[in-house]
């Protein structure tokens, strides 16, 4: 990689991955890579910095599976892009909903929760 500003040129140097987190240039590369992201999903998503929510209304067990279809696409995107998701941090929040249904990411059964922080705003499964 090397850097060209008004014909200047930096010295080569070998990246293999990554940009230095608390950078500005890697806050603008992170969202250029996750910007299709959503294209991959068939359930709606929210985006905001390094959060990501992936959200469905649960009618009939079609809904179910489409959920687990997401995650699958969500294994195949970031493998694709090389960028992991941490199965450990994402969970699964069932507002109003009695059905226990397990879904996995990466191989691992994401754990179901009470309530769950998203931009600062706890949201449990009784919205109270």
């Amino acid at each position: 990689m090397k850097v060209i500003v008004e014909g200047k040129q930096s010295e080569e140097v070998k990246v293999d991955s990554g940009v230095p987190q608390g950078t500005l240039l890697g806050q603008l590369l992170f969202l250029c890579l996750i910007n299709d992201l959503p294209n991959t999903l068939k359930s709606p998503v929210r985006l905001f910095a390094d959060e990501f929510l992936l959200y469905r209304t649960f009618k009939t067990e079609k809904d179910h599976k489409l959920v687990q279809e997401d995650l699958a696409n969500l294994e195949d995107w970031s493998n694709k892009w090389g960028m992991r998701f941490n199965a450990k941090k994402c969970y699964i929040l069932s507002i109003k909903n009695k059905s226990q249904r397990f879904y996995t990411l990466n191989g691992q059964i994401l754990q179901q929760v009470q309530n769950n922080p998203y931009l600062g705003v706890h949201t449990s499964k009784d919205l109270k």
